[in-house]
């Protein structure tokens, strides 16, 4: 079975407003990177958020088995929106 579009799955998403690396705020109208993981139960579920700046571009340490995604978006009074997957651990999924 072919798993949802995490960067639709992700779209208007609600996310706290705090980079969980450098715990500055995330303005509206900024950029946002979210990493998130597929759950066969739960679908795409988001795990942290960063701000533009200390963002990871690549998925470095794989979850073993687990389908992970980077995604960019653009943070909107408190939603991820226009989002775009940047990396995905499981690309053919």
């Amino acid at each position: 079975m072919t798993r949802p579009s995490p960067a639709a799955a992700l779209n208007g998403v609600q996310v706290g407003h705090i980079c969980d690396r450098c715990n500055r705020g995330i303005r509206t109208g900024d950029k946002a990177v979210a990493y998130g993981t597929y759950y066969e139960r739960g679908g795409w579920t988001l795990r942290r958020v960063w701000c533009d700046e200390c963002a990871d571009r690549a998925i470095s340490n794989e979850t073993d088995g687990a389908d992970e995604v980077l995604v960019e978006a653009v943070y909107w009074q408190g939603k991820l929106v226009s989002v775009t997957a940047i990396a995905r651990s499981r690309p053919s999924n």
